[in-house]
């Protein structure tokens, strides 16, 4: 038994060393769906009531004050968020684009070979196989990117929550 306490101790032990505590979310909300959730560390580009805008990485959360780069800032006078936007992709380099080629050229032959289609169907059915997933992916993203929300009004539709979860005097 004194073996199983033993064991039981150091697996505290060591649990307790890897915990931390939880830090603070702002939420921007859309009635009571989430639809972005900033974190400390998270860059933050938003407009305010009074004209301004306020642009950086946020330290930490505090009541409804959102500090960013150490500066308060009362998370009521809030009036727009801007989101970053969705990394552009671009097309793979010549020689991965070289080898798709090739790896196209294989599949049109071994098709004609093998009789399953003439040349010409072939040759359409290996530059498919070989190309498109990345025009798929390429310009997939471009279309995407047209419907992602960039910016959210807080006010009618869109509200802003901080939850702060750190304990008061450990600040």
């Amino acid at each position: 038994m004194c073996r199983l306490q033993a064991i039981c101790v150091l697996l505290f032990i060591a649990i307790s060393c890897q915990s931390s505590g939880q830090t603070g979310y702002l939420f921007v909300k859309r009635g009571i769906k989430k639809v972005l959730t900033l974190l400390p560390g998270d860059d933050i580009h938003a407009r305010l009531k009074n004209g301004g805008y306020v642009k950086g990485t946020i330290n930490s959360f505090q009541n409804d004050t959102i500090f960013v780069n150490g500066k308060p800032v009362d998370a009521k006078t809030i009036v727009m968020i801007y989101k970053k936007p969705l990394p552009k992709k671009r097309l793979p380099d010549t020689k991965t684009m070289l080898l798709i080629g090739a790896g196209a050229g294989l599949t049109t032959v071994g098709l004609a070979a093998s009789g399953q289609q003439d040349w010409d169907d072939a040759a359409i059915t290996g530059a498919t196989i070989g190309f498109g997933p990345l025009l798929l992916k390429h310009y997939g993203l471009k279309l995407l990117r047209l419907f992602v929300k960039k910016k959210y009004r807080v006010g009618k539709k869109y509200r802003v929550t901080v939850m702060d979860l750190s304990i008061p005097g450990l600040r």
